[in-house]
């Protein structure tokens, strides 16, 4: 006999979504990416390739 199962969503309020996107460390601690996080990795890449364009940039 099948038993269908609700989603409690009242017992995981403080579970965070991960979207499928997480940064896993060496102990398996899972870090979600966030929006921020994604904005700062491309201002940084921007930031690089201008410094780099002008002569500025160190090698990577």
């Amino acid at each position: 006999m099948m038993m269908n199962k609700q989603k409690d969503t009242h017992s995981n309020e403080n579970v965070t979504d991960f979207h499928g996107a997480a940064l896993i460390d060496d102990d398996g601690n899972e870090t979600p990416i966030t929006e921020d996080m994604v904005q700062e990795a491309c201002t940084n890449i921007v930031d690089d390739s201008k410094s780099t364009e002008n002569g500025t940039g160190s090698a990577h």
